[in-house]
């Protein structure tokens, strides 16, 4: 039998088991509620994202930008927009054009993508399959559409989504050697007598130039591609590089190497050109309007003119863009859209259009008295007969696989057909 002091002893212990019991539970239900707070945070932070009147740093990836590609035009229209948007600074990020596709994927890879970023319209399908950018339909309202060239703003849509808003549009043309030919080749066939009559006469003069570098090649032999009714990629984005059409397309131009018509296809570059012509030492070659100022240096020397694409099966040229992305993980995607749609206005998109002698991207754009001279008419006139640049599975990986192939097809290396196939082999993998 307990004592009183026995039982006073153990109801003391039992209270106070009860109240450190007590305690405990407050305290795991206060640690619980902090726990909860804290991961709210969290979660809070990873999805905040800019509001209007924020104070927000748009970054923008610039391919060329350190060596003067659009500084002038860009930086007065990011002047310009960040008086209107106080609220709102835009920071450039500047990259080399030979790694400009592989530096996206790598930042968005890295969850370090630029809010924006200016890219060829031909890397957007993989770049849209990859999630890496924003569908821009949902920013854009019949307005903004109204305002721009139908067929242009469509050279960045894949699949019915809108992955970019083009801001560069290049139209090609044949320069040739006013002194050299009456008149200007017309056809594939009329384009290789004159080449070999050209260098049958003058031996120090190569007739034609393919350039097939690793940077612009394909832009260039794209526009013979097509002509032959040619394709790289299906509608849904299969390639389709060793068809029969672009099999007989490298056998035509391995005939000018063949003959030594062209300088060396492998080492020469789009840049050297120009400089070729005006040197006096080609004939003919295809470019864009941006040639007018190397051109004019040494005319008297090399007299031009410029005149249509030589026709294949069919007229045909590789419409060439570049747009603006906005980046998929942007949490400023309303401040990122405001400078897209700025920068889309007549007084900043027309200064970028003029910079390199591109077409309208605005149909503002269509009457400038720019595109009325004789000098400009040949390139105006080529546009209805455009097809975009193929929108491939990945650009980098066909690039390399194509502009070898078509190296090794004009070299001898391989033959057209061989070529093709083991490019198409690689890129099926």
């Amino acid at each position: 039998m307990q004592s009183k002091f026995e039982r006073r002893r153990a109801l003391g212990l039992e209270y106070a088991m009860k109240r450190t019991k007590k305690l405990f539970s407050v305290l795991v239900a206060m640690v619980m509620v902090v726990a909860v707070a804290l991961a709210g945070c969290g979660k809070s932070e990873d999805k905040k994202t800019a509001k209007d009147g924020d104070n927000v740093t748009l970054k923008m990836l610039v391919p060329g930008y350190d060596s003067g590609y659009l500084k002038k035009e860009l930086d007065s229209g990011i002047k310009a927009f960040e008086e209107k948007n106080p609220n709102i600074k835009v920071e450039i990020v500047s990259v080399g054009w030979d790694e400009l596709n592989s530096k996206i994927i790598q930042l968005y890879q890295a969850k370090e993508a630029p809010d924006i970023m200016l890219t060829g319209s031909r890397s957007l399908r993989q770049l849209g399959e990859m999630g890496a950018v924003e569908d821009l339909s949902k920013y854009m309202n019949d307005d903004f559409k109204a305002k721009r060239v139908e067929s242009v703003l469509n050279t960045a849509n894949i699949d019915g989504k809108q992955y970019g808003i083009p801001m560069a549009f290049s139209s090609r043309a044949l320069y040739y050697r006013t002194d050299l030919m009456p008149q200007p080749p017309k056809n594939w066939d009329e384009l290789y007598q004159v080449a070999k009559q050209v260098k049958a006469q003058h031996p120090d003069i190569y007739g034609f130039a393919i350039p097939t570098d690793i940077t612009s090649g394909a832009d260039e032999i794209m526009n013979f591609i097509y002509q032959n009714e040619g394709r790289v990629v299906d509608e849904k984005g299969n390639y389709t590089i060793n068809s029969p059409e672009n099999i007989k397309t490298l056998e035509y131009l391995k005939k000018f190497n063949d003959e030594k018509l062209i300088p060396d296809p492998v080492s020469t570059k789009r840049e050297d050109l120009a400089t070729l012509f005006k040197n006096g030492n080609l004939a003919m070659f295809i470019s864009g309007p941006w040639e007018k100022e190397e051109m004019d240096k040494n005319k008297e020397k090399a007299p031009y003119g410029v005149a249509f694409l030589p026709q294949g099966k069919v007229r045909a040229e590789n419409l060439v863009t570049d747009s603006y992305v906005m980046s998929s993980l942007s949490k400023n995607k309303d401040a990122a859209w405001k400078f897209i749609e700025f920068m889309g206005q007549p007084e900043y998109q027309r200064p970028v259009s003029e910079a390199f002698g591109w077409f309208p991207i605005l149909k503002d754009e269509e009457k400038d008295e720019r595109f009325q001279t004789d000098f400009m008419k040949p390139f105006a006139a080529s546009i209805k007969d455009g097809v975009p640049m193929p929108h491939t599975p990945n650009w980098d990986l066909f690039n390399k696989n194509f502009v070898t192939a078509v190296q090794k097809a004009l070299t001898g290396q391989a033959t057209p057909k061989e070529a093709l196939d083991q490019a198409q082999t690689e890129l099926a993998k």
